[in-house]
């Protein structure tokens, strides 16, 4: 196969300094090079050569969707007053649209991503026929199975055996791996979230589960009130515990670790609510936090406190969630939404734009254990590459939604077809 030589007015590769008129060559697939333009042409001339206008970097990753919902955009149209208010317009959709085709939406939501330079997705699948999405297209990523609404006596009455067949019987690769997703610590009771990852760490699985979402969290786990305690009433046909004990004495962060969910294995997304103490324990576990700012202004709750999670230096990734909760399926505008309320926060460093591609590379590739394989620019690397109109960093951090002009998976041009 003939080695590539991409080449583009800026290069960033993530780790390391930006390289104006630099190129990366691809062979096989795989990184062989990274450097200056003209030097790497000299070096290799026997090289095809595919000259971009523009920033080329390494392909994003979303550390948080859910692709089989792509047809809900409907839902996500429009900002709701609160978490309740979204969460019963979600349902409303859902049931109308129970026997929809979940694969055909997955791999539209797939084919938006990569049209907007993303290379890798963390996605979460709640009905299990979208299991290989990712692995048929050939788009790297974890598919996370999703339980809700489980109690013990749905755990032992099959469901373990479901989700446990599910995982055991899923085609992978290096770089495409099923994982375990708990909806979230009001969803799934306490012991069967336990059972859960004890699953997660048998079968050697990746795990994902939504934390500090909704602002009634807190107050549920401590005391068992609040708003989402009175939802939890009026909606759940099951024994919940924490309402039945009036709470657990713990904060959102703490009463997640206690369940034994958290470690350098799991990621979780949201964390809008953790406070100092929560974020502290993420950190602690190395658990990455995925930031999917757009979608909780959709659902009703507040933005993340993003100059905390810098300046506390949380793990952090970046998600889009899903069309239900956001206007599209683009990470930079989340990217620059972040950028906006850090800066809102008090965050000055002059870090700042750098921070936020890494925590859409890096930091997504790390939270989806895909780190040694993609995320940055570096010799031995997937050759994940997004090409994007722009002439800076800052400018890609700021502005740079709805420009890309290529995507590349594996050495091959996905974006334009």
């Amino acid at each position: 196969m003939v080695a590539q030589l991409h080449l583009a007015d800026l290069v960033v590769p993530i780790v390391g300094e930006p390289i104006p008129d630099g190129g990366v060559l691809v062979s096989d697939g795989v990184i062989a090079a990274v450097g200056d333009a003209s030097r790497l042409a000299e070096q290799f001339p026997a090289a095809s050569i595919a000259r971009w206008p523009g920033l080329l970097t390494a392909g994003l990753v979303n550390a948080h969707a859910h692709l089989q919902y792509t047809s809900f955009s409907d839902v996500g149209a429009q900002a709701y007053e609160t978490y309740t208010d979204w969460s019963i317009r979600f349902v409303e959709e859902y049931d109308k649209r129970v026997h929809d085709d979940w694969t055909a939406s997955a791999r539209q939501g797939a084919q938006q991503m990569v049209a907007n330079g993303i290379t890798a997705i963390g996605d979460i699948v709640t009905n299990f026929e979208c299991r290989d999405v990712l692995l048929d297209l050939e788009i790297p990523g974890v598919a996370y199975l999703e339980l809700i609404g489980v109690d013990l006596e749905n755990w032992a009455s099959g469901l373990e055996k479901e989700l446990r067949t599910a995982v055991e019987l899923a085609p992978t690769s290096a770089v495409n791996t099923v994982g375990i997703s708990p909806h979230a610590p009001y969803s799934i009771d306490a012991p069967v979230l336990t059972l859960m990852a004890d699953l997660a760490r048998e079968l050697n699985v990746r795990l994902h589960i939504h934390v500090a979402e909704s602002d009634g969290e807190e107050e549920l786990y401590r005391t068992g009130t609040g708003s989402l305690a009175d939802r939890l009433r009026i909606v759940a046909t099951r024994r919940v515990a924490v309402l039945e004990d009036g709470g657990f004495g713990l904060g959102t962060g703490a009463f997640v670790q206690s369940l034994g969910v958290l470690g350098p294995t799991c990621h979780i997304a949201h964390g809008v609510y953790l406070a100092e103490e929560g974020r502290a324990i993420m950190a602690a576990e190395t658990t990455f936090v995925a930031l999917c700012p757009r979608s909780n202004h959709i659902v009703g709750v507040d933005y993340p406190p993003v100059a905390d999670f810098l300046t506390e230096n949380i793990p952090i990734a970046v998600g889009t969630d899903s069309l239900s909760s956001s206007t599209s399926l683009d990470l930079l505008e989340d990217v620059a939404l972040l950028r906006r309320l850090a800066i809102e926060g008090g965050y000055s460093d002059s870090d700042l734009d750098a921070r936020l591609l890494h925590a859409a590379t890096m930091g997504g590739a790390a939270a989806l254990g895909l780190a040694c394989h993609l995320g940055s620019l570096e010799v031995g690397k997937r050759a994940d590459l997004a090409v994007f109109d722009v002439a800076s960093i800052s400018e890609l951090v700021t502005s740079g939604a709805g420009k890309c002009t290529a995507t590349i998976i594996a050495g091959k041009i996905r974006h334009p077809l």
